[in-house]
């Protein structure tokens, strides 16, 4: 069994597409791996610098990713925390009866009141702080509130004929 016996193709665009409106987030269907299966929307600017380089790629983005499913799998429930680069990842949990079969991932967005760490992600991407910090500007912002209501809705629509 896999994510497509859950729902079809279609199902899971339309709910990626929601999640990614609602959110103002770029969305992603993953396997039990964190193999994308499907996307929607369009990374900012610095989201796209650190995913283009392996190493800030594994260092602010996989990492947390990893900790994250081990985390779902375990409460059973979407999880919201801040990636290395403190913005906002949240993933939420599939499940077929008890057997976990991967994720949707929401990430992108500025937390109120965290700074986001220019020197750490400049030593990442091999872009100056001068480069990074306009970037940083024009990355939306998103209450933890809001992410934490909308993504429990999509577990709970995802959830609900299973």
């Amino acid at each position: 069994m896999n994510l497509y016996h859950i729902k079809d193709e279609d199902e899971w665009q339309q709910i990626l597409d929601d999640l990614c409106q609602a959110l103002e987030m770029p969305t992603a269907l993953v396997d039990t791996s964190s193999f994308v299966l499907q996307e929607s929307g369009e990374r900012h600017e610095l989201c796209a610098a650190i995913r283009s380089k392996m190493e800030s790629l594994i260092g602010i983005c996989a990492k947390t990713q990893k900790f994250m499913a081990k985390e779902a799998r375990e409460t059973r429930r979407p999880v919201i925390v801040a990636c290395e680069a403190n913005m906002t990842k949240c993933l939420i949990p599939v499940f077929a009866d008890r057997e976990f079969m991967g994720s949707v991932v929401v990430c992108g967005t500025a937390i109120p009141g965290k700074e986001i760490p220019s020197a750490t992600i400049s030593e990442s991407i091999d872009l100056s702080e001068d480069e990074i910090k306009p970037m940083i500007t024009r990355i939306p912002v998103m209450d933890k509130e809001k992410v934490a209501q909308v993504s429990d809705q999509t577990f709970e629509e995802i959830h609900s004929g299973s």
